[in-house]
Protein backbone atom coordinates (compact mmCIF):
# COMPACT_ATOMS: atom_id res chain seq x y z
CA UNK A 1 0.00 0.00 0.00
CA UNK A 2 3.01 2.59 0.51
CA UNK A 3 3.98 1.79 -2.65
CA UNK A 4 1.09 2.56 -4.30
CA UNK A 5 1.15 5.39 -1.91
CA UNK A 6 4.68 6.86 -3.22
CA UNK A 7 3.52 6.00 -6.85
CA UNK A 8 0.75 8.19 -7.11
CA UNK A 9 3.03 11.22 -5.29
CA UNK A 10 5.43 10.72 -7.98
CA UNK A 11 2.68 10.64 -10.48
CA UNK A 12 0.80 13.54 -9.17
CA UNK A 13 4.12 15.52 -9.19
CA UNK A 14 4.82 14.29 -12.85
CA UNK A 15 1.75 15.73 -13.36
CA UNK A 16 2.41 18.75 -11.96
CA UNK A 17 5.76 19.48 -13.49
CA UNK A 18 3.91 18.92 -16.69
CA UNK A 19 1.31 21.13 -15.76
CA UNK A 20 4.08 23.70 -14.94
CA UNK A 21 6.04 23.38 -18.10
CA UNK A 22 2.59 23.90 -20.44
CA UNK A 23 1.69 26.98 -18.29
CA UNK A 24 5.15 28.32 -18.72
CA UNK A 25 4.83 27.61 -22.54
CA UNK A 26 1.98 29.09 -22.74
CA UNK A 27 2.87 32.25 -21.38
CA UNK A 28 6.01 32.33 -23.65
CA UNK A 29 3.67 32.06 -26.06
CA UNK A 30 1.51 34.66 -25.40
CA UNK A 31 4.36 36.89 -24.46
CA UNK A 32 5.81 36.32 -27.76
CA UNK A 33 2.56 36.65 -29.46
CA UNK A 34 2.35 40.18 -27.53
CA UNK A 35 5.75 41.44 -28.49
CA UNK A 36 4.77 40.35 -31.93
CA UNK A 37 1.54 42.51 -31.97
CA UNK A 38 2.72 45.55 -30.40
CA UNK A 39 6.12 45.41 -33.15
CA UNK A 40 3.28 45.11 -35.96
CA UNK A 41 1.33 48.26 -33.72
CA UNK A 42 4.67 49.87 -34.09
CA UNK A 43 5.38 49.59 -37.64
CA UNK A 44 1.66 50.17 -38.61
CA UNK A 45 2.14 53.49 -36.68
CA UNK A 46 5.42 54.25 -37.93
CA UNK A 47 4.03 53.71 -41.64
CA UNK A 48 1.26 55.72 -40.68
CA UNK A 49 3.30 58.40 -39.26
CA UNK A 50 5.62 58.57 -42.45
CA UNK A 51 2.73 58.22 -44.64
CA UNK A 52 1.51 61.70 -43.19
CA UNK A 53 4.63 63.19 -43.02
CA UNK A 54 4.74 62.42 -47.43
CA UNK A 55 0.82 63.69 -47.68
CA UNK A 56 1.99 66.81 -45.73
CA UNK A 57 5.30 67.64 -47.60
CA UNK A 58 3.32 67.32 -50.99
CA UNK A 59 0.68 69.38 -49.49
CA UNK A 60 3.56 71.76 -48.26
CA UNK A 61 4.97 72.07 -51.78
CA UNK A 62 1.62 71.41 -53.87
CA UNK A 63 0.47 75.21 -51.45
CA UNK A 64 3.96 76.65 -52.81
CA UNK A 65 3.54 75.68 -55.96
CA UNK A 66 0.16 77.23 -56.13
CA UNK A 67 1.56 80.76 -54.09
CA UNK A 68 4.25 80.73 -57.25
CA UNK A 69 1.74 80.55 -59.70
CA UNK A 70 -0.57 82.78 -58.36
CA UNK A 71 2.29 85.27 -57.67
CA UNK A 72 3.16 84.63 -61.30
CA UNK A 73 -0.78 85.31 -62.41
CA UNK A 74 -0.95 87.97 -60.63
CA UNK A 75 2.30 89.75 -61.78
CA UNK A 76 1.51 89.18 -65.33
CA UNK A 77 -2.05 90.56 -64.69
CA UNK A 78 -0.73 93.98 -63.49
CA UNK A 79 1.94 93.98 -65.81
CA UNK A 80 -0.88 94.10 -69.05
CA UNK A 81 -3.01 96.48 -67.12
CA UNK A 82 -0.31 98.90 -67.23
CA UNK A 83 0.56 97.85 -70.38
CA UNK A 84 -3.15 98.31 -71.32
CA UNK A 85 -3.19 101.99 -69.39
CA UNK A 86 -0.46 103.02 -71.03
CA UNK A 87 -2.09 102.09 -74.32
CA UNK A 88 -5.35 104.21 -73.36
CA UNK A 89 -3.16 106.79 -72.18
CA UNK A 90 -1.12 107.20 -75.56
CA UNK A 91 -4.68 106.51 -77.67
CA UNK A 92 -6.31 109.37 -75.40
CA UNK A 93 -3.44 111.61 -76.32
CA UNK A 94 -3.78 111.04 -79.40
CA UNK A 95 -7.12 111.69 -79.60
CA UNK A 96 -7.20 114.75 -77.25
CA UNK A 97 -4.01 116.24 -79.13
CA UNK A 98 -5.47 119.49 -79.65
CA UNK A 99 -6.42 119.74 -75.99
CA UNK A 100 -3.05 119.03 -74.85
CA UNK A 101 -2.09 121.80 -78.03
CA UNK A 102 -4.46 124.36 -75.94
CA UNK A 103 -3.29 123.41 -72.47
CA UNK A 104 0.49 124.31 -73.03
CA UNK A 105 -0.77 127.55 -74.68
CA UNK A 106 -3.02 128.13 -72.07
CA UNK A 107 -0.52 128.03 -69.93
CA UNK A 108 2.45 129.98 -71.86
CA UNK A 109 -0.23 132.61 -72.07
CA UNK A 110 -1.47 132.57 -68.20
CA UNK A 111 2.01 132.97 -67.12
CA UNK A 112 3.20 136.44 -69.04
CA UNK A 113 -0.39 137.55 -68.43
CA UNK A 114 -0.19 137.43 -64.95
CA UNK A 115 2.79 138.91 -64.83
CA UNK A 116 2.51 142.10 -66.03
CA UNK A 117 -0.85 142.53 -64.41
CA UNK A 118 0.79 141.95 -61.41
CA UNK A 119 3.13 144.69 -62.47
CA UNK A 120 0.63 147.10 -63.70
CA UNK A 121 -1.56 146.98 -60.13
CA UNK A 122 1.43 147.24 -57.97
CA UNK A 123 2.17 150.22 -59.55
CA UNK A 124 -1.07 151.80 -58.43
CA UNK A 125 0.61 150.97 -55.06
CA UNK A 126 -1.97 148.52 -53.94
CA UNK A 127 -0.82 145.62 -51.44
CA UNK A 128 0.73 143.26 -52.70
CA UNK A 129 -1.90 140.62 -51.95
CA UNK A 130 -5.05 142.68 -53.52
CA UNK A 131 -2.59 143.10 -56.39
CA UNK A 132 -2.39 139.19 -56.81
CA UNK A 133 -6.26 138.52 -56.06
CA UNK A 134 -7.20 140.88 -58.45
CA UNK A 135 -4.89 139.65 -60.80
CA UNK A 136 -6.29 135.93 -60.30
CA UNK A 137 -9.60 136.96 -60.28
CA UNK A 138 -9.53 138.15 -64.08
CA UNK A 139 -7.95 135.08 -65.64
CA UNK A 140 -9.48 132.45 -63.70
CA UNK A 141 -12.91 134.20 -64.01
CA UNK A 142 -12.07 133.83 -67.69
CA UNK A 143 -11.45 129.89 -67.21
CA UNK A 144 -14.11 129.45 -64.93
CA UNK A 145 -16.23 131.21 -68.24
CA UNK A 146 -14.00 128.48 -70.00
CA UNK A 147 -14.64 125.65 -68.41
CA UNK A 148 -18.65 126.24 -68.13
CA UNK A 149 -18.78 126.62 -71.72
CA UNK A 150 -17.48 123.46 -72.79
CA UNK A 151 -19.20 121.43 -70.38
CA UNK A 152 -22.93 123.32 -71.63
CA UNK A 153 -21.36 122.34 -74.77
CA UNK A 154 -21.42 118.80 -73.74
CA UNK A 155 -24.61 118.75 -72.23
CA UNK A 156 -26.29 119.99 -75.68
CA UNK A 157 -27.12 123.05 -73.55
CA UNK A 158 -26.75 126.97 -74.78
CA UNK A 159 -22.99 128.08 -74.56
CA UNK A 160 -23.41 131.93 -75.67
CA UNK A 161 -23.69 133.20 -72.34
CA UNK A 162 -20.40 131.16 -71.28
CA UNK A 163 -18.85 132.38 -73.72
CA UNK A 164 -19.65 136.64 -73.83
CA UNK A 165 -18.22 136.37 -69.71
CA UNK A 166 -15.03 134.39 -71.11
CA UNK A 167 -14.03 136.93 -73.58
CA UNK A 168 -15.15 139.90 -71.23
CA UNK A 169 -12.62 138.71 -68.53
CA UNK A 170 -9.81 137.80 -71.61
CA UNK A 171 -10.92 141.86 -73.40
CA UNK A 172 -10.43 143.15 -69.85
CA UNK A 173 -6.72 141.60 -68.46
CA UNK A 174 -6.01 142.44 -72.58
CA UNK A 175 -6.87 146.19 -71.72
CA UNK A 176 -4.81 146.18 -68.56
CA UNK A 177 -1.49 144.73 -70.26
CA UNK A 178 -1.90 146.91 -73.40
CA UNK A 179 -2.05 149.78 -71.20
CA UNK A 180 0.18 149.18 -68.69
CA UNK A 181 2.63 147.31 -71.16
CA UNK A 182 6.75 148.21 -70.62
CA UNK A 183 8.23 150.30 -73.32
CA UNK A 184 6.91 152.74 -75.54
CA UNK A 185 3.12 152.77 -75.43
CA UNK A 186 0.93 150.85 -78.20
CA UNK A 187 4.38 149.58 -79.02
CA UNK A 188 4.74 145.92 -80.19
CA UNK A 189 5.45 144.20 -76.89
CA UNK A 190 2.19 145.99 -75.38
CA UNK A 191 0.29 144.01 -78.14
CA UNK A 192 1.93 140.92 -77.72
CA UNK A 193 0.85 141.45 -73.96
CA UNK A 194 -1.88 141.73 -74.92
CA UNK A 195 -2.06 139.05 -77.42
CA UNK A 196 -1.28 137.07 -74.00
CA UNK A 197 -4.29 137.14 -72.51
CA UNK A 198 -6.41 136.23 -75.40
CA UNK A 199 -4.78 133.10 -76.61
CA UNK A 200 -5.70 130.57 -74.23
CA UNK A 201 -9.22 131.22 -74.37
CA UNK A 202 -8.74 131.51 -78.57
CA UNK A 203 -6.81 129.10 -78.75
CA UNK A 204 -9.71 126.81 -76.76
CA UNK A 205 -12.16 127.98 -78.98
CA UNK A 206 -10.33 126.23 -81.93
CA UNK A 207 -9.96 123.38 -80.23
CA UNK A 208 -13.41 123.73 -80.04
CA UNK A 209 -14.46 124.18 -83.95
CA UNK A 210 -13.53 120.77 -84.95
CA UNK A 211 -15.72 119.19 -82.22
CA UNK A 212 -19.13 120.52 -83.11
CA UNK A 213 -21.89 118.13 -84.32
CA UNK A 214 -21.26 114.99 -81.88
CA UNK A 215 -23.14 113.25 -80.15
CA UNK A 216 -22.96 115.25 -77.29
CA UNK A 217 -24.16 117.94 -79.27
CA UNK A 218 -28.10 118.77 -79.38
CA UNK A 219 -30.07 120.09 -82.01
CA UNK A 220 -31.93 123.48 -82.09
CA UNK A 221 -34.88 121.84 -81.74
CA UNK A 222 -34.07 119.23 -78.78
CA UNK A 223 -32.91 122.11 -76.77
CA UNK A 224 -36.29 123.76 -77.44
CA UNK A 225 -38.02 120.42 -76.56
CA UNK A 226 -35.97 119.62 -73.50
CA UNK A 227 -36.99 123.21 -72.40
CA UNK A 228 -40.62 122.97 -72.67
CA UNK A 229 -40.48 120.10 -70.82
CA UNK A 230 -38.55 121.54 -67.75
CA UNK A 231 -41.29 124.27 -68.33
CA UNK A 232 -44.00 121.40 -68.14
CA UNK A 233 -42.28 119.67 -65.20
CA UNK A 234 -42.21 122.96 -63.15
CA UNK A 235 -45.57 123.44 -63.77
CA UNK A 236 -46.59 120.14 -62.23
CA UNK A 237 -44.78 120.67 -59.49
CA UNK A 238 -46.01 124.32 -58.66
CA UNK A 239 -49.67 123.18 -59.82
CA UNK A 240 -50.07 119.33 -58.04
CA UNK A 241 -47.10 119.47 -55.40
CA UNK A 242 -49.20 116.61 -53.40
CA UNK A 243 -48.58 114.62 -56.78
CA UNK A 244 -45.59 115.58 -57.33
CA UNK A 245 -44.28 114.73 -54.21
CA UNK A 246 -45.69 111.39 -54.74
CA UNK A 247 -44.07 111.02 -57.92
CA UNK A 248 -40.84 112.04 -56.84
CA UNK A 249 -41.03 109.09 -54.40
CA UNK A 250 -41.95 106.49 -57.13
CA UNK A 251 -38.92 107.63 -59.11
CA UNK A 252 -36.85 107.41 -55.77
CA UNK A 253 -37.85 104.26 -55.11
CA UNK A 254 -36.83 102.63 -58.16
CA UNK A 255 -33.83 101.85 -59.99
CA UNK A 256 -32.72 104.54 -62.02
CA UNK A 257 -34.34 104.32 -65.33
CA UNK A 258 -36.54 101.63 -64.75
CA UNK A 259 -39.92 103.74 -64.84
CA UNK A 260 -41.34 105.29 -67.20
CA UNK A 261 -42.08 109.14 -65.93
CA UNK A 262 -44.89 109.52 -67.56
CA UNK A 263 -46.35 106.17 -65.77
CA UNK A 264 -44.62 107.51 -62.74
CA UNK A 265 -46.88 110.43 -62.91
CA UNK A 266 -50.25 108.37 -64.07
CA UNK A 267 -49.09 106.30 -61.04
CA UNK A 268 -48.63 109.36 -58.40
CA UNK A 269 -52.17 111.06 -59.49
CA UNK A 270 -53.87 107.08 -58.42
CA UNK A 271 -52.46 107.13 -55.63
CA UNK A 272 -53.58 110.79 -54.65
CA UNK A 273 -56.69 111.19 -56.14
CA UNK A 274 -57.69 107.86 -56.58
CA UNK A 275 -59.04 108.22 -59.96
CA UNK A 276 -57.62 108.72 -64.18
CA UNK A 277 -55.06 111.89 -64.81
CA UNK A 278 -56.71 115.03 -64.22
CA UNK A 279 -59.82 113.96 -62.33
CA UNK A 280 -59.97 114.59 -58.74
CA UNK A 281 -63.38 114.27 -55.83
CA UNK A 282 -63.99 118.00 -56.47
CA UNK A 283 -64.13 117.51 -60.15
CA UNK A 284 -66.38 114.06 -60.23
CA UNK A 285 -68.57 116.41 -58.36
CA UNK A 286 -69.08 119.19 -60.84
CA UNK A 287 -69.93 116.81 -63.56
CA UNK A 288 -72.71 115.50 -61.00
CA UNK A 289 -74.22 119.45 -60.46
CA UNK A 290 -73.36 119.53 -64.44
CA UNK A 291 -75.32 116.32 -65.25
CA UNK A 292 -78.03 117.87 -62.70
CA UNK A 293 -78.23 120.98 -64.15
CA UNK A 294 -78.31 119.61 -67.83
CA UNK A 295 -81.21 117.00 -66.68
CA UNK A 296 -83.06 120.19 -65.10
CA UNK A 297 -82.82 122.25 -68.01
CA UNK A 298 -84.19 118.93 -70.34
CA UNK A 299 -86.96 118.55 -67.83
CA UNK A 300 -85.68 115.14 -67.25
CA UNK A 301 -84.48 113.08 -64.69
CA UNK A 302 -80.60 112.48 -64.74
CA UNK A 303 -81.20 108.40 -64.60
CA UNK A 304 -82.59 109.41 -67.88
CA UNK A 305 -79.27 110.85 -69.25
CA UNK A 306 -77.63 107.59 -68.09
CA UNK A 307 -79.65 105.71 -69.82
CA UNK A 308 -79.77 107.37 -73.17
CA UNK A 309 -75.76 107.03 -72.54
CA UNK A 310 -75.81 103.58 -71.54
CA UNK A 311 -78.17 103.09 -75.19
CA UNK A 312 -75.43 104.76 -76.88
CA UNK A 313 -73.14 102.69 -75.50
CA UNK A 314 -75.05 99.31 -76.15
CA UNK A 315 -75.53 100.40 -79.68
CA UNK A 316 -72.14 102.12 -80.79
CA UNK A 317 -71.65 105.07 -82.90
CA UNK A 318 -73.40 103.84 -85.97
CA UNK A 319 -76.70 103.21 -83.79
CA UNK A 320 -79.23 99.99 -83.34
CA UNK A 321 -81.10 98.44 -85.90
CA UNK A 322 -82.05 101.38 -87.84
CA UNK A 323 -80.98 104.77 -87.03
CA UNK A 324 -78.12 106.92 -85.19
CA UNK A 325 -76.94 106.12 -81.90
CA UNK A 326 -78.86 107.41 -78.75
CA UNK A 327 -76.91 110.79 -78.21
CA UNK A 328 -78.31 113.92 -76.41
CA UNK A 329 -78.69 116.53 -79.28
CA UNK A 330 -79.26 120.47 -78.87
CA UNK A 331 -83.25 119.35 -78.23
CA UNK A 332 -82.95 117.17 -75.20
CA UNK A 333 -82.32 113.78 -73.81
CA UNK A 334 -83.16 111.64 -76.60
CA UNK A 335 -86.49 109.29 -76.10
CA UNK A 336 -87.28 112.64 -73.61
CA UNK A 337 -89.93 115.29 -74.41
CA UNK A 338 -88.25 116.83 -77.19
CA UNK A 339 -89.51 116.28 -80.72
CA UNK A 340 -85.66 115.18 -82.37
CA UNK A 341 -85.13 112.50 -79.43
CA UNK A 342 -85.20 108.60 -80.31
CA UNK A 343 -87.36 106.50 -78.00
CA UNK A 344 -87.08 103.01 -77.24
CA UNK A 345 -89.76 102.01 -79.95
CA UNK A 346 -87.52 103.19 -82.64
CA UNK A 347 -84.85 101.19 -81.22
CA UNK A 348 -86.02 98.06 -82.34
CA UNK A 349 -85.55 94.80 -80.27
CA UNK A 350 -82.34 95.36 -78.68
CA UNK A 351 -83.19 99.07 -77.79
CA UNK A 352 -86.34 97.12 -75.78
CA UNK A 353 -83.80 94.21 -73.94
CA UNK A 354 -81.76 97.07 -72.91
CA UNK A 355 -84.53 99.50 -71.25
CA UNK A 356 -85.87 95.81 -69.89
CA UNK A 357 -82.34 95.26 -68.52
CA UNK A 358 -82.34 98.50 -66.96
CA UNK A 359 -85.53 98.67 -65.49
CA UNK A 360 -84.43 94.90 -63.72
CA UNK A 361 -87.05 93.06 -66.17
CA UNK A 362 -84.20 90.59 -66.79
CA UNK A 363 -81.97 90.95 -63.74
CA UNK A 364 -83.49 87.61 -62.26
CA UNK A 365 -81.08 85.96 -64.71
CA UNK A 366 -77.96 88.09 -63.91
CA UNK A 367 -76.43 87.65 -60.52
CA UNK A 368 -75.60 91.09 -59.32
CA UNK A 369 -71.84 92.03 -58.84
CA UNK A 370 -69.90 92.03 -55.78
CA UNK A 371 -69.12 95.68 -54.28
CA UNK A 372 -65.40 96.34 -54.69
CA UNK A 373 -64.65 97.91 -51.62
CA UNK A 374 -61.87 100.03 -53.42
CA UNK A 375 -64.40 101.37 -55.31
CA UNK A 376 -67.32 101.48 -52.12
CA UNK A 377 -63.80 104.32 -50.69
CA UNK A 378 -63.95 105.79 -54.05
CA UNK A 379 -67.74 106.42 -53.54
CA UNK A 380 -67.60 107.43 -50.01
CA UNK A 381 -64.90 109.64 -50.47
CA UNK A 382 -67.01 111.35 -53.49
CA UNK A 383 -70.21 111.33 -50.90
CA UNK A 384 -68.21 113.46 -48.41
CA UNK A 385 -66.68 116.39 -51.25
CA UNK A 386 -70.86 116.70 -52.31
CA UNK A 387 -72.51 119.78 -50.98
CA UNK A 388 -75.20 117.88 -50.14
CA UNK A 389 -73.63 114.33 -49.22
CA UNK A 390 -74.78 111.19 -50.13
CA UNK A 391 -78.11 112.58 -51.17
CA UNK A 392 -76.16 114.11 -54.02
CA UNK A 393 -75.05 111.31 -55.14
CA UNK A 394 -75.96 109.92 -58.60
CA UNK A 395 -75.31 106.99 -61.11
CA UNK A 396 -73.79 109.25 -63.22
CA UNK A 397 -70.92 110.54 -60.45
CA UNK A 398 -70.39 107.37 -59.26
CA UNK A 399 -69.25 105.80 -62.85
CA UNK A 400 -67.54 108.75 -62.57
CA UNK A 401 -65.96 108.10 -59.68
CA UNK A 402 -65.04 104.67 -60.38
CA UNK A 403 -63.80 105.32 -64.37
CA UNK A 404 -66.89 103.88 -65.63
CA UNK A 405 -68.70 100.38 -65.64
CA UNK A 406 -72.28 98.71 -65.15
CA UNK A 407 -75.05 101.44 -64.73
CA UNK A 408 -76.52 98.70 -62.27
CA UNK A 409 -73.04 98.04 -60.46
CA UNK A 410 -73.00 102.09 -60.03
CA UNK A 411 -76.63 102.24 -58.60
CA UNK A 412 -75.85 99.65 -56.35
CA UNK A 413 -72.85 101.29 -55.07
CA UNK A 414 -74.80 104.94 -54.84
CA UNK A 415 -77.64 102.56 -52.64
CA UNK A 416 -75.18 101.06 -50.27
CA UNK A 417 -73.16 104.09 -49.52
CA UNK A 418 -76.67 106.16 -48.88
CA UNK A 419 -77.49 103.09 -46.95
CA UNK A 420 -74.70 103.56 -44.84
CA UNK A 421 -74.91 107.04 -44.33
CA UNK A 422 -78.36 107.05 -43.38
CA UNK A 423 -77.71 104.16 -40.97
CA UNK A 424 -75.23 106.24 -39.48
Amino acid sequence: MSTSYREERRLDRKAEREEDRRDRLAEAEATRTAALAQAEADRIRDEARAEQQRKDEEARQEEARRVRAERKREKARRKTERKKARAELFAKLGKEGDTVGALVVMACGIVPALYFQLRALNGEDLPGIISLCLAVMLEAGAWVATVSGERAKREGRPVGRFRVVMWACATFAAVINYSHAPGPSGGWLAWVLAAASYAGVFFWEVRGWGRHGTKGTRTKAQRKEARRRRRHDRKRRRRFPAVYARYTDILTAHPYGSVDREKAWADAWQDTHGAELAVTAGVIAHRGEADKALAAAHGVGVETLMVEQLLGDVFGSDGGDDGPAARRSGKGPNGGPSKGGRTAKTLGRKGKQAIGRLTGRTAPKVPNKPLDEAHLERVRSLADVLPGGAEDLSVSNVRMAIGGGNTRYAMQLRDAVKAERKNR
